[in-house]
């Protein structure tokens, strides 16, 4: 699945799961969603490094919640692009991709 087809997909739950929950989605809502999830995903990496509560759940239940944690992460940023009209595919091959053959290219003509 691509990203775009992903972001639909996402969009869609989201604006389900706000309505079935009353959840107003404005602008602060969004950014809120992430810190959240960033706080439940470290949460979940201290546990599977051994540097928080096991809460009596086995390694591979922790390792889970930890995935599932991630995909929330994502999910809300792909939220949070998508209400702020951001291209996520368009500004990541720009900040990621050009900037870094630009850093190489520059690397190359001082060797």
């Amino acid at each position: 699945m691509d990203i775009n087809k992903l972001a639909k997909k996402v969009e869609e739950v989201s604006k389900s799961y706000s309505k079935e929950f009353g959840i107003n989605r404005d602008n602060d809502w969004f950014i809120f969603k992430i810190q959240e999830e960033l706080g439940e995903l470290t949460q979940k990496y201290l546990m599977l490094t051994k540097r928080g509560r096991q809460k009596r759940f086995s390694e591979e239940e922790i390792r889970k919640q930890f995935e599932f944690e991630m995909a929330d992460l994502v999910c809300c940023v792909l939220l949070f692009a998508n209400h702020n009209k951001v291209d996520l595919i368009k500004n990541i091959e720009e900040k990621w991709f050009k900037s870094h053959e630009q850093r190489l290219k520059k690397d190359s003509f001082r060797h």
